[in-house]
């Protein structure tokens, strides 16, 4: 799985879960597929960093504000692996909020 289809497969969870809007996507397949996904949830905004050479994946949440520039972001999980299950995910959603 690359992070295309992470985005992808993580979509679908969300839509079962709740609204969601994406705020940022960036892959880079040259770089041993790495990139980051940003969506706003419930007012924060979660942050999906994947490094592609160790196979990691990270999930920010920020502060609750109004503009995605002036965020800062703590760290929430870690994952080896490209994966987030539904409970995961929509733990973390309850959690941040």
């Amino acid at each position: 799985m690359n992070l295309e289809d992470f985005r992808k497969n993580i979509e679908l969870k969300l839509s079962s879960i709740t609204e969601f809007e994406l705020q940022e996507f960036h892959f880079l397949p040259y770089t041993f597929g790495s990139g980051f996904i940003v969506y706003r949830i419930k007012g924060y905004f979660h942050k999906f960093i994947f490094d592609g050479r160790e196979c990691e994946l990270t999930w920010l949440i920020s502060k609750q504000q109004h503009k995605y520039s002036d965020n800062s972001f703590t760290e929430f999980k870690r994952f080896y692996e490209l994966d987030i299950s539904d409970k995961e995910l929509e733990n973390g959603i309850k959690n941040s909020a």
